[in-house]
């Protein structure tokens, strides 16, 4: 980041943010910070201990650990003790009251079918009188069903094997008689299997049904139907239900909290036997080894200063301007730690029985931070530690240092951070990279499950909620610390100067509305300046941003500025040089005040201020001189200031000159342009309007070579057309 984006209100003197004592200092503080946040997750003591022996210490557990083997047996003790769940299932019932409907069905068809064929026989006989006709009537007749027959088509028709009286019995039934037979039916069967049947209970539905019957007149015929019916459609429909089954055994497991050896408790006392169990919780809680280990913590003290001396390293062969630049290496060491005590906030959820709680943290936020405020490829170098801190902090085996299914995780959200928040750094592209951390993280995961465990969906499934989680408190958590660290550090970022050149903020539209001329001068100015700012390695989109608005000021007289004046007269023939003066030299402080009431950055103030530094207003000095006739004192004429005081802000005070002198060249070739700008560049450099910003000789000429590149595309030749120049010989 360049000086310019660091132009704030929180101003750090020079020395300060220089001095190698207070950066030896800052990095003192980081190695401290990172030591003492990771400490108490560094491997525990281990203590060399036998089965049936007595203890001559008093051993307390260093970390809280679940025993598995434990919790497991009485999980399945719990299972064990639920019995099957049975149902009444009405679908059952609903079947076989529509079978019976089925039924009664059958035997109405089949008796109309018998009575039809009857009414056509009676017809015969009636139309049919003597010996030769009643011989062929009797043919006929023979040819008739016989009641077996009927029995028979009814049979096929109903799915229960029932009694041939009962068949009889139900074609002899008049209409109202088969109703009422049907009614009572599908209550019986409707209020027995109401009150539900079991597969092993026939003595006692039949005993049910005789009671139903008990109190029904009907003739004995019909009630032997209907009990023979009732006896055939009565099914068992207590069923057993294998998901209330699974799932009463589930809640019996959840019920079963973990069992945990919780930090401090008192595995063994001094002087205590150590049984098999004891035996085994000093084993569940890994501290059983063949001598104890001391070195842990010295371990993690050379672990902590190795990386410290990464980053050092790093920063002075890759970033040698950031790393003598306190105020930013201050803003790496608050964002590094601000991280890693969110990881160790989230790492408490581990001691409320929460597993896998590490792939919750918002790791990357950190990266996006440095992305969006320092630099891409120093994000990227902060994701390493972040993952090896990971590692370590969400590490619950007290047998291993790290624990790297969450450093690679951690490791794979933050470079994917990184890398989504390149060029341009908008907010959108915040939760752009809050969606692509999301998607990195459900991957790696992923592939860390599948690699140490059989899959299980369920638990997968619990682990993608933390993965969508962690980006999106990633996005948000940077989203919201943008405003702290720009107003605590005086920051002016990328994405914020991206906000800033949109052409719908409301001082750029008012500019474009009250001052089109010079909207337009503005935009030449933006695209000179921010070429020419990259070409000396300043920010061109500070440049290109801070010309949109250094003329703002203007908008107050519009009309006393040239480029405002195309078809008007010039307001300027008709007042005196010194009033004319004193409107153009106001505009630079109208424009600072107009700045400030819209809350724009200090930054884009000070090249509005600082953009003509203390030049000469040449034309009206000397046109005051030629009306007075008498000296005139030149320092009346010229700017307030400041100079120019970073490089900046000095690119668009040479291109906001260039620009109009340009403008005012009737044929502006490529020569005459050059020449043009090399004089005003050295015009402002004899006038030493560059001695207060550190531009060197060589960048003024790189400068230069920039501008007259650019105004070469837009000054451009162009080819002269036959009709043109037709039209203008004739």
């Amino acid at each position: 980041m360049k000086k310019g984006l660091l132009q704030g209100t929180w101003r750090i003197p020079e020395t300060w943010k220089t001095s190698w004592a207070v950066r030896m200092l800052l990095f003192f503080f980081l190695a401290i910070g990172i030591y003492f946040l990771l400490l108490e997750h560094v491997v525990p003591k281990t203590y060399d201990l036998k089965e049936n022996t007595i203890s001559n210490m008093k051993i307390v557990a260093p970390m809280e650990v679940e025993d598995v083997d434990l919790t497991q047996r009485f999980r399945d003790e719990a299972v064990k003790s639920i019995k099957p769940i049975y149902v009444l299932d009405e679908r059952i019932t609903n079947n076989q009251l529509k079978v019976l409907d089925q039924i009664f069905r059958s035997v109405t068809e089949t008796r109309l079918q018998q009575e039809k064929l009857e009414l056509a026989a009676q017809a015969e006989r009636e139309a049919l009188g003597d010996q030769e006709t009643s011989d062929s009537l009797a043919e006929w007749e023979d040819k008739l069903p016989t009641q077996e027959e009927w029995i028979s088509q009814l049979k096929d028709s109903i799915p229960y094997q029932l009694s041939d009286e009962t068949y009889r019995t139900l074609l002899k039934q008049s209409p109202e008689s088969l109703a009422i037979i049907k009614t009572i039916s599908r209550n019986i069967i409707s209020a027995v299997m109401l009150e539900g049947v079991r597969l092993t209970g026939e003595s006692q539905t039949q005993e049910r049904v005789n009671q139903h019957l008990s109190g029904t007149e009907l003739e004995s015929r019909a009630l032997q139907v209907v009990k023979e019916l009732v006896l055939a459609s009565i099914v068992p429909n207590i069923v057993f239900d294998e998901q209330a089954t699974e799932q009463a055994k589930d809640k019996a497991i959840k019920a079963v909290k973990p069992i945990v050896i919780h930090k401090g408790d008192i595995l063994v006392g001094e002087g205590e036997y150590i049984t098999e169990e004891t035996y085994r919780k000093l084993g569940v809680a890994g501290l059983l080894t063949h001598k104890p280990n001391y070195f842990p913590y010295l371990g993690l003290l050379l672990l902590v200063l190795l990386c410290i001396a990464f980053f050092y390293f790093y920063l002075g062969q890759n970033k040698p301007d950031f790393k003598m630049d306190n105020q930013q290496l201050m803003m790496l060491m608050t964002i590094i730690l601000l991280t890693l005590m969110t990881m160790k906030i989230v790492s408490l959820g581990q001691a409320l029985e929460y597993s896998f709680i590490g792939f919750l943290a918002p790791v990357s936020f950190g990266s996006m931070l440095i992305a969006l405020f320092l630099d891409q490829r120093l994000a990227m170098f902060a994701g390493v530690l972040f993952s090896i801190c990971s590692s370590i902090i969400f590490n619950t085996d007290s047998t291993y240092l790290f624990d790297y299914r969450y450093g690679f995780v951690a490791l794979s959200a933050c470079l994917t951070a990184a890398y989504a928040l390149g060029k341009p750094k908008l907010k959108r592209n915040i939760l752009l990279a809050g969606s692509l951390v999301v998607l990195v993280n459900i991957l790696s995961i992923t592939s860390v499950y599948m690699l140490f465990y059989s899959v299980k969906w369920g638990d997968l499934v619990h682990l993608y909620g933390y993965a969508i989680l962690s980006g999106l408190l990633s996005s948000i958590l940077t989203m919201g610390l943008v405003p702290f660290f720009e107003s605590a550090f005086g920051i002016l970022s990328t994405m914020k100067l991206i906000e800033l050149s949109n052409p719908n903020h409301p001082l750029l539209r008012r500019l474009l509305m009250e001052t089109p001329g010079t909207y337009h001068h503005s935009i030449m100015v933006a695209n000179l300046s921010e070429a020419a700012s990259e070409a000396i390695g300043a920010n061109g989109l500070l440049a290109r941003v801070g010309s949109y608005y250094h003329d703002v000021g203007k908008m107050r007289r519009p009309q006393f500025f040239i480029e405002n004046q195309i078809g008007k007269e010039n307001p300027h023939d008709k007042i005196a040089p010194s009033l004319s003066r004193t409107i153009i030299i106001a505009h630079p402080a109208d424009g600072v005040k107009l700045l400030q009431e819209h809350k724009l950055p200090k930054p884009i103030q000070d090249i509005a201020e600082q953009h003509h530094g203390t030049t000469l207003l040449k034309f009206f000095y000397h046109k005051a001189m030629q009306d007075s006739g008498s000296a005139v004192l030149e320092s009346d004429y010229r700017y307030p200031g400041p100079k120019a005081q970073f490089k900046e802000s000095a690119v668009v005070g040479i291109c906001d000159s260039v620009e109009a002198a340009v403008r005012s060249l009737s044929k502006p070739t490529p020569e005459r342009v050059e020449t043009l700008v090399r004089k005003i560049v050295k015009d402002r450099l004899d006038d030493g309007q560059f001695s207060e910003c550190d531009l060197t000789f060589q960048e003024l000429e790189l400068i230069t070579r920039s501008i007259c590149e650019t105004l070469q595309g837009i000054f451009h030749n162009r080819i002269e057309y036959p009709e043109e120049a037709e039209v203008k010989r004739a």
